[in-house]
């Protein structure tokens, strides 16, 4: 109930709140990659950690990075912002050559761009949704050690992930009526039954469309982790769900049945995490 009434003010919040231009930094391309743009907020003076926010296929980030909601959860969070805005010729976003990969170049383009927008290397949280999912999942499997906490929505088609010493939480989405849900759901399997800190979200009604509670349950999640980052440990703290039934996993489930269980940073979170899911 807490985090909801937190997620309530900030909407109230950011409807009143005057959202800052984003501005624009242009990097080189790599090989396979037409734009290499990102839009940057400046929010805070100094964050401890910034948020990276990843639109449709060859989409601009200009507009994620200009939304008052996403930026008044940066500046209450004390976290730098931007917006991606990467682009691929579709051939090579098919054929393993585009940005959608990150270990190509673009993940380094991105980084390389976070360390001269903030003069630092930080720790990131990223989001994106389809063509921002397949870049968010692939940069999540390259450099895990940068990253806090990441949700990607709704991807076409997905590389098998790998075991890590290194496993951040994430959150793997689609619509129930998206085209891409089974290769999503199978993603997500394969990396619970490695036993990464994942949870699924299904949204129902939904087709290949941003919807903004998965937005507002990803604010959640990740003020969620930042919290309680210093003592966050999946094997001891949040909740173990039952992705099938909807509720709280038994301990036997989730040793044995890894896959269809994930993982929530917070309890209270819950009950919002069930409400997504058609409950």
């Amino acid at each position: 109930m807490k985090t909801r009434w937190v997620s309530l003010v900030f909407l109230l919040l950011a409807c009143f709140s005057r959202a800052e231009a984003p501005a624009r930094l242009s990097l080189e391309p790599a090989p396979g990659m037409i734009r290499a743009d990102i839009y940057q907020v400046e929010t805070v003076r100094n964050p401890k950690a910034v948020l990276v926010l990843c639109p449709g296929c060859n989409g601009n980030g200009e507009g994620l990075a200009g939304d008052p909601i996403w930026q008044d959860f940066a500046k209450k969070r004390n976290l730098g912002l931007v917006g991606l805005s990467f682009a691929s010729e579709l051939k090579d976003l098919h054929n393993g050559r585009g940005y959608y990969y990150a270990h190509n170049g673009s993940g380094k383009i991105l980084i390389d761009g976070i360390n001269k927008l903030f003069s630092r290397d930080l720790p990131i949280l990223i989001y994106g949704f389809s063509g921002g999912a397949h870049f968010t999942a692939r940069f999540v499997e390259w450099k895990p050690e940068r990253v806090i906490a990441w949700c990607a929505y709704s991807a076409g088609w997905w590389d098998e992930p790998k075991i890590s010493d290194i496993m951040p939480p994430g959150i793997v989405a689609c619509g129930e009526s998206d085209e891409r849900l089974g290769a999503s759901l199978i993603y997500f399997k394969q990396g619970r039954a490695l036993r990464k800190p994942w949870l699924w979200i299904g949204i129902p009604n939904n087709g290949h469309s941003p919807e903004k509670r998965v937005e507002s349950f990803t604010r959640d999640y990740f003020e969620a982790i930042l919290q309680n980052r210093k003592r966050l440990d999946p094997t001891r703290t949040g909740l173990w769900v039952d992705i099938d039934k909807r509720s709280a996993a038994e301990m036997n489930i989730i040793r044995q049945y890894p896959s269809i269980t994930g993982w929530l940073p917070d309890a209270g979170l819950l009950d919002i995490w069930r409400s997504l899911n058609g409950l």
